[in-house]
C-alpha cells in the first residue's frame, strides 16, 4: 500500500448541461447567457457573474446579428478551459484558437453557419435596433435559437467531458504526473493532516524518483487523464493474482465533476476482463468521506480495514474496498 490517503479529489456531475442551457433560454436569457451559464460553475463562477459577463454577446453581439451568441458563449467557455494568461504565449494562443475553430466548425456543419443573421434568414444587419423580441410562444416556434443553444451546449459538453487515458512511459510524462500529484495532494490533504506529513508522503510515494522505482521494480502502471485543458488527473494500478490493485486515482480540482473517475474505472474493468482478473481493490482513508461515497457509487463495497506503518511515525488507517468484475 503506497499511501495513507491514496484516493481523493473525486466527484460526479449530476447536471445535464444541455438541458440546463435549454431551460435558461426558455426562462428568457439570451443565447450566449444560456450556453455560458450552463457550464460556468465548472470554473467556480457564480450565476450572477456568468449572466452579466455573457449578456452582451446575445443577438450576435449586442443584437447586431454577427457571430451567433450561442457560439460566442461556447467560445467563452473554451477560453476558461484552454485560454492562456501568459505574455507572448503564441503556442497557447494557437491551441486555444484551434479548439475554438474546431468546435465552431462542428456547429457550422450542423447548422450551415455561425452568423446570427444567416441562421435567422435575415437580409442584413439589424440597423441599430436593440429592442429584443418578446418571448411569446410564437417566438419559440418561429426561431431556431432554442435548438442552436442546445447544439452549442452539446458540442461543448462532448468536448469538455471527453478524456483520453494515456500510459505514462517517458520521463517527461512522469514529471508531469509528479507535479500534478504534489499540487493535488497539498490541496486535498493539508486540511486533513499536517503539511509535513503531506510533504513526506509526496516525496516517498509520488516524487518522480518514487514513481520510476514503482514502475521499474514493483509492477505499477501509471496512466494520465488528458482533456482539452491538458493533464486532468492520473491513476496507478498493479496487476496481482486474479485481482487489480487500484493504488491511486486523482482528478485535478478544476476538472472534478466531469465523470472522469467513472471513465477511468471503465478502463480498469476492461483491463480486468481482458486479463481474466476477478476484482479491483483499493484502500481509502477512513476519514476520506467524499472518496468513500464516490467508490460506493462506483460499485465498491467495504471489505475490512487495515493499519500499516509507513515510516517516520506515520501510519495508514484505511478501509479496504473492492469491486468484483462480472
Amino acid at each position: 500500500m503506497l499511501t495513507p490517503w491514496q484516493n481523493g479529489g473525486l466527484e460526479f456531475d449530476m447536471k445535464n448541461r444541455v438541458e440546463e442551457a435549454e431551460k435558461l433560454f426558455k426562462d428568457g436569457y439570451n443565447c450566449s447567457q444560456s450556453v455560458f451559464e450552463a457550464f460556468s460553475d465548472l470554473y467556480g463562477m457564480n450565476q450572477d457573474m456568468a449572466l452579466r459577463l455573457s449578456a452582451s454577446f446575445g443577438g450576435g453581439l449586442g443584437r447586431m446579428r454577427e457571430v451567433c451568441g450561442a457560439v460566442s458563449g461556447m467560445g467563452m467557455i473554451v477560453g476558461l478551459e484552454t485560454g492562456t494568461s501568459r505574455k507572448m504565449d503564441d503556442e497557447g494562443k494557437k491551441y486555444n484558437y484551434d479548439v475554438v475553430q474546431r468546435l465552431s466548425n462542428e456547429f457550422k456543419v450542423q447548422n450551415g453557419s455561425i452568423i446570427c443573421r444567416e441562421l435567422l434568414g435575415l437580409d442584413g444587419m439589424n440597423n441599430g435596433d436593440t429592442t429584443p423580441q418578446k418571448r411569446k410562444e410564437q417566438y419559440y416556434h418561429s426561431r431556431p435559437c432554442e435548438q442552436l443553444v442546445k447544439d452549442a451546449a452539446a458540442i461543448l459538453e462532448q468536448a469538455l467531458y471527453t478524456v483520453d487515458i494515456v500510459p505514462v512511459v517517458t520521463t517527461q510524462q512522469i514529471q508531469e504526473v509528479a507535479e500534478l500529484a504534489e499540487k493535488i495532494w497539498h490541496e486535498h490533504y493539508d486540511s486533513i493532516i499536517s503539511k509535513a506529513q503531506v510533504d513526506y508522503m509526496v516525496d516517498k510515494f509520488q516524487s518522480e524518483a518514487a514513481m520510476k522505482e514503482q514502475m521499474q521494480s514493483s509492477g505499477y502502471q501509471y496512466y494520465k487523464l488528458v482533456n482539452l485543458g491538458g493533464i486532468a488527473g492520473y491513476f496507478a494500478i498493479k496487476e496481482e493474482q486474479e485481482a487489480l490493485f487500484l493504488s491511486k486515482l486523482y482528478v485535478d480540482k478544476k476538472y472534478r465533476g466531469r465523470d472522469y473517475a467513472r471513465k477511468a474505472l471503465s478502463f480498469m474493468q476492461q483491463y480486468c476482463i481482458d486479463r481474466n482478473l476477478k476484482k479491483i481493490w483499493l484502500t481509502v482513508n477512513r476519514n476520506n468521506d467524499n472518496s468513500i461515497h464516490v467508490y460506493d457509487k462506483l460499485g465498491f463495497v467495504n471489505a475490512g480495514t487495515q493499519i500499516a506503518d509507513i515510516g517516520s511515525g506515520f501510519v495508514m488507517d484505511d478501509y479496504i474496498m473492492e469491486k468484483f468484475i462480472p
